[in-house]
């Protein structure tokens, strides 16, 4: 029976993170409103510090190109003390190309929360392997972002 590490509960005040681990629409210049909008949902809403890794804003193209970067933005967050969560920005495609870059001790040695869907299950998979236990949910700029408001049961559950 695998027992997986479950990440500590956020509070408010905490700092949690956004990463770009497969699309990078998150800083295309038409597109930024809507991550400005979920990032500021989490501000306001569950009263946490919302900071970017270095490339999560760096655009659809950079970010495509350089699967590097996005897996040293996801190493990044997990060997930083001070970040509680990390959460995707939004699906896309082709994740898996972060692969050869991801330290598993990393994730496994640093547990904290992981959360977003779609094609950021690569990045769950990742978790797992490392023993984390991972919550597949609402992204910055999907949930966060795409309505009036964050839905109720979002919010709820969140």
């Amino acid at each position: 029976m695998l027992n997986l590490i479950k990440p500590q509960r956020l509070k408010k005040g905490d700092k949690v993170t956004t990463v770009s681990l497969s699309w990078g629409g998150a800083g295309d210049a038409d597109l930024l409103w809507r991550y400005e909008l979920g990032k500021r949902r989490l501000e306001e809403e569950f009263g946490l510090e919302v900071v970017e890794m270095s490339h999560t804003l760096k655009g659809s193209e950079y970010v495509y190109d350089h699967p590097e970067k996005r897996a040293e933005d996801f190493m990044n967050a997990f060997l930083d003390q001070s970040i509680k969560a990390v959460f995707s920005c939004i699906g896309g495609d082709e994740s898996v190309r972060m692969l050869p870059y991801i330290d598993f001790e990393v994730i496994r040695n640093n547990p904290k929360i992981f959360m977003g869907y779609s094609d950021t299950t690569i990045a769950h998979f990742m978790c797992l392997k490392a023993n984390l236990s991972s919550f597949y949910g609402p992204s910055i700029m999907a949930e966060f972002a795409e309505n009036i408001k964050i839905f109720d049961y979002t919010k709820y559950w969140l």
